[in-house]
């Protein structure tokens, strides 16, 4: 049986080749290793920029663009070059220039909007406030839109106004032509007016130069009268005078027991006559004239010749002067009462005029000229514009030198209140204060002497014998009140 020989010793075996194989592939693989390892680390921070920079020129939003999908660059197309077309497009679109950018394009969009708000033209400027391109389109159509519906209005409207000035000038001058037909009508008629009118002044003239040598004639016969008049009227006035001065220094002490004087002696005397009157005709003549100091507008009453002046002055009729001569005037016949007629030698008078002198009126009370039961406010005002208006003169006091007193009612009486003390009731006290004041000026009026008219006497002496209302609005008329 043959035995296996023992191995030398100290000589190399195929272990010792694999395991210097091995240990040689171990070695070159991991030196391999490490390499990979270095290289792969340079490729993840080669790759780590590169996503960083990717981050810079899209998000991950931007990549959804059709810019991204549509870039190729093995095209030369990349999303950049396509992004600056469309932007490209974009201002050529908008401007005209594909080199302006954002900024340019909307300097220029703002200083047109800022354009358009300072035109002075457009209302809406809110339309063009910071709004967009588009916005600013529609704004700026709306605006087109809205003048030429308004052009197309006023075209219309001026067609009719030129249809409507067409029929006016056809009716303007179809009236122009009956104007003509008519003015040639009238012409005749004025032309023979005239004739007719020359004719009754002429007759009218020559019956005033009558009555003016009339007149004349009896003034020379009444010259030496009117002398004689005088001297006894100067002699009278220096005693009245004297009277006078012993009447104010007497008349405390006489008071009451001083006479009176006949009612209305000095008003129921006349201020002249009727030179001239026919029935039916609404002008008549007086034989006062310039140089009796008339003025136009001047009334009088109209009394019978027969009768005279009755107390109560209440004339049949009220006449207006409206035309002044020498020693004669016109007068138009303002109201008449029923059944009466003006006559030749009929009395006329005014209580407020006076040929030689201007008289004094006091004028005192509260005055109901329209009739209403209450007191006019302003009625002693339309008395004395009245007054003042016809030569006469207003005093403020009551004296001697007063030739009538207008006498209106007494103020209301002053009533107590039976809740206030009278001591502490102003309106008593002021009401209580007039009263006695009325009543202290009557008592003066009895003392002096000084003929005095109620409201409807003075009225009456006037000629105002209407209707209180009638005669409040005649007075007013007159006055200008």
């Amino acid at each position: 049986m043959a035995v296996a020989r023992a191995p030398q010793q100290g000589g190399v075996t195929a272990i010792h080749v694999w395991l210097i194989v091995f240990v040689a592939l171990w070695l070159t693989s991991t030196v391999f290793l490490v390499i990979i390892y270095l290289d792969q680390e340079d490729k993840d921070s080669e790759l780590d920029t590169a996503k960083s920079a990717l981050a810079k020129v899209i998000s991950s939003d931007g990549r959804t663009l059709p810019q991204f999908s549509e870039a190729s660059p093995n095209a030369g197309k990349t999303m950049v070059d396509l992004i600056e077309a469309a932007r490209g497009d974009t201002a050529e679109l908008i401007s005209g220039n594909r080199a302006d950018n954002v900024a340019t394009l909307r300097a220029e969009l703002n200083s047109r909007l800022d354009k358009y708000k300072a035109d002075s033209q457009i209302e809406s400027k809110s339309d063009f406030e910071g709004v967009t391109l588009f916005a600013a389109l529609d704004a700026m159509h709306n605006l087109f839109r809205a003048e030429s519906e308004a052009r197309d209005q006023a075209e219309k409207g001026i067609a009719q106004l030129t249809t409507d000035l067409a029929e006016l000038r056809g009716a303007e001058e179809r009236r122009k032509s009956d104007f003509e037909e008519a003015a040639g009508k009238l012409e005749g008629n004025v032309v023979k007016n005239s004739e007719e009118r020359d004719e009754y002044r002429t007759e009218r003239d020559e019956e005033i130069d009558a009555f003016d040598a009339q007149i004349e004639k009896i003034k020379d016969q009444c010259s030496s009268d009117i002398q004689k008049q005088r001297s006894e009227t100067r002699e009278c006035q220096a005693a009245y005078d004297e009277l006078l001065a012993r009447h104010q220094e007497l008349q405390a002490k006489l008071g009451q027991s001083q006479i009176t004087p006949i009612p209305q002696a000095t008003a129921r005397m006349g201020d002249g006559r009727i030179l001239k009157a026919s029935p039916g005709d609404p002008i008549v003549y007086i034989d006062l004239g310039r140089d009796d100091h008339l003025t136009l507008g001047l009334e009088f009453a109209v009394y019978d010749a027969l009768t005279g002046i009755p107390e109560d002055g209440r004339p049949k009729a009220r006449i207006e002067v409206v035309a002044i001569h020498q020693q004669s005037s016109e007068c138009k016949i303002v109201s008449l009462m029923r059944d009466q007629m003006i006559l030749t030698e009929d009395i006329i008078a005014n209580p407020i005029y006076d040929r030689h002198q201007s008289l004094k009126f006091f004028v005192m009370g509260e005055f109901d000229i329209n009739g209403d039961g209450r007191d006019d406010p302003n009625g002693q005002r339309d008395i004395k514009s009245l007054i003042e208006q016809w030569g006469g003169s207003t005093l403020s006091e009551l004296s001697a030198k007063v030739d009538f007193v207008v006498l209106g009612g007494p103020p209301e009486r002053p009533r107590r209140s039976q809740d206030v003390d009278p001591e502490d009731d102003p309106k008593y006290q002021a009401a209580a204060k007039a009263y006695a004041a009325y009543e202290a000026q009557l008592a003066k009026v009895d003392v002096l002497a000084v003929p005095r008219l109620s409201q409807k006497e003075f009225l009456n002496f006037l000629g105002y014998t209407q209707s209180s209302t009638e005669t409040a609005a005649s007075i007013q008329a007159m006055t200008g009140q």
